[in-house]
């Protein structure tokens, strides 16, 4: 079993393909971004950002994010409910102290005492 990254221990996430840092996080920080830096001299159709005068349109995208991300959590906690009754969708500490690959397939994928 590979360890949790020191944040993800401090957190108790189990998010091994790193979604929220990449996905999440890039999504917020690009939108949050393009109500400050936005320029209607780039986009004429577009709204001026914060380091333009645009105050509005940078609120605008901070309610655009808290709406998003809401919405995000909300559907994937109904969804893993969902799931949960149909198969079960986080394994057992001993399943998991073991290894899932033995526990699951019965056997081991890759011996990391060799590399």
């Amino acid at each position: 079993m590979l360890p949790l990254c020191s944040h993800q221990e401090q957190a108790r996430m189990d998010d091994a393909l790193d979604v929220w840092g990449v996905h999440g996080m890039g999504g917020v920080l690009s939108t949050v971004l393009l109500g400050v830096f936005a320029s209607t001299a780039i986009n004429p159709n577009g709204a001026d950002g914060l380091l333009y005068g645009g105050s509005s349109f940078f609120m605008i995208q901070l309610i655009v994010v808290a709406a998003a991300s809401l919405y995000a959590f909300v559907f994937t906690y109904i969804m893993l409910i969902a799931i949960n009754y149909i198969t079960p969708v986080k394994v057992s500490d001993d399943e998991e102290h073991q290894g899932l690959d033995m526990s699951i397939h019965g056997e081991i994928a890759y011996d990391i005492h060799l590399i």
